[in-house]
């Protein structure tokens, strides 16, 4: 009751305010004195209130939009990863047609592309499991390669999968000639510290560092398929044959895709 009648007088202050009269009532006078500070109660309490409710409807807006910006982001995110192995995934396949060139150009008309599917521990792909098998037509001794050049050769063959044996293992060796001359031919192995390094069987061949080898043929490799590059020549006085380091094409610390070379039949 109490609080209608001061709306009621307040709303009454409010109309004769809006009136603009110049000079008021003493009564209306000593009601103004008596209800200013109700009024300014009032306007403080609203005030309060409204400060109070307002940045917690903003903060639900502010803290809405960023559940909105958080899912966005993580879906973009999704969306680049998915992109990089998509393109990841076309270089893969663009290096590992470059392989063709070695099964077309040499009679090897029979390959079968694979994915490793595991490798033994270690920095090195010195042996590792790919996912084809006797079933896609493997066989032992099959040679394998990427786009880059020669990886090595199966050593083991399942049903739908195979294991490789690579040049840079210390159980491995490869027979090689120069590309500059063919008429240079030697021998290159593998090591436990994943180095590739031979020599050559004419101890007067002038092997060259930075001269590219190429399988030679004279083993179970097709001929011509890249090996590397010489990085190092060491002639001792104490040893008849020259020494060579080389620097393999492919990058034994990752191989994703090969291409295995199939027999001919």
């Amino acid at each position: 009751m109490i609080v209608t009648t001061v709306t009621i007088i307040l709303i009454i202050l409010m109309g004769i305010s809006l009136g603009g009269r110049m000079k008021l009532s003493p009564p209306e006078n000593v009601i103004g004195n008596i209800f200013t500070p109700i009024q300014k109660a009032f306007y403080r309490v609203g005030q309060a209130v409204e400060n109070t409710i307002t940045p917690i409807f903003r903060f639900k807006a502010i803290d809405r939009e960023n559940k909105d910006l958080k899912q966005e982001v993580e879906k973009l995110q999704k969306e680049v990863v998915q992109y990089k192995l998509m393109e990841d995934e076309l270089i893969e396949l663009r290096e590992l047609s470059k392989a063709l060139d070695y099964t077309s150009g040499y009679g090897q008309s029979s390959y079968t592309s694979a994915s490793v599917s595991a490798k033994d521990p270690g920095n090195w792909f010195n042996t590792f499991t790919i996912d084809k098998g006797s079933n896609q037509g493997i066989e032992k001794e099959n040679t394998v390669v990427n786009g880059n050049g020669l990886i090595g050769k199966v050593y083991e063959v399942g049903e739908n999968w195979s294991k490789v044996i690579t040049i840079i293992d210390n159980k491995s060796s490869v027979s090689f000639e120069v590309l500059r001359n063919n008429e240079y031919i030697g021998v290159i192995r593998g090591s436990v510290q994943a180095d590739l390094s031979g020599y050559l069987i004419d101890p007067e061949a002038e092997i060259l560092v930075g001269d590219k080898l190429i399988t030679s043929g004279l083993s179970t490799y097709p001929k011509g398929i890249l090996i590397g590059e010489v990085k190092e020549v060491v002639k001792k006085k104490d040893e008849l044959l020259k020494t060579i380091i080389v620097e393999p094409v492919v990058n034994f610390k990752k191989i994703d895709k090969v291409m295995v070379i199939l027999s001919n039949k």
